[in-house]
């Protein structure tokens, strides 16, 4: 039997109350969404199904909503987002790094540590304080990703070590 060719989600959907759908590529570009992706959305959801929205960004969930509505993706294409900025949350409320940590990224990801959810126990508890005195390192990305590659930060994650 070969193996079905998928052309478009409207081929499959029937079969499915549930939709796992990435964001960056899939859904929007970083600037501006795919209209025929959000139209399968919605008509996946008019038909009754469920759209979760995954991203491994390392923004939480409120954050990437923002983002989406900024660029244009419309609520009605989805009914639901998770990050793995939310699952990184989680661990850090956690304590898996420390209570005292070093942000490693840009000013722009500072929300990670202040736009938790509700349910996230322990989000108060974390402090964010100078290499020198931090227990771990949360690392969101370079501090310029435009000028910056990782070996730049070879030096600091050696002291760090």
């Amino acid at each position: 039997m070969p193996t079905p060719i998928v052309t478009s989600l409207a081929d499959v959907a029937p079969r499915y109350r549930a939709l796992f759908c990435d964001l960056w590529g899939c859904v929007h570009d970083g600037y501006r969404p795919f209209p025929e992706a959000v139209a399968a959305l919605e008509a996946f959801r008019r038909d009754g199904g469920f759209v979760m929205l995954l991203t491994n960004s390392p923004r939480p969930k409120p954050n990437v909503i923002r983002q989406l509505d900024k660029i244009g993706v419309p609520r009605a294409a989805y009914d639901d987002v998770t990050s793995s900025g939310d699952a990184a949350q989680a661990a850090l409320a956690a304590g898996v790094v420390g209570r005292r940590v070093f942000h490693l990224g840009p000013p722009v990801d500072l929300g990670f540590f202040r736009d938790m959810a509700d349910d996230i126990e322990g989000a108060d508890t974390i402090e964010l304080v100078p290499l020198e005195e931090a227990e771990g390192i949360v690392c969101t990305g370079l501090f310029d990703d435009e000028h910056e590659t990782p070996e730049d930060y070879r030096a600091m994650l050696l002291y760090a070590k």
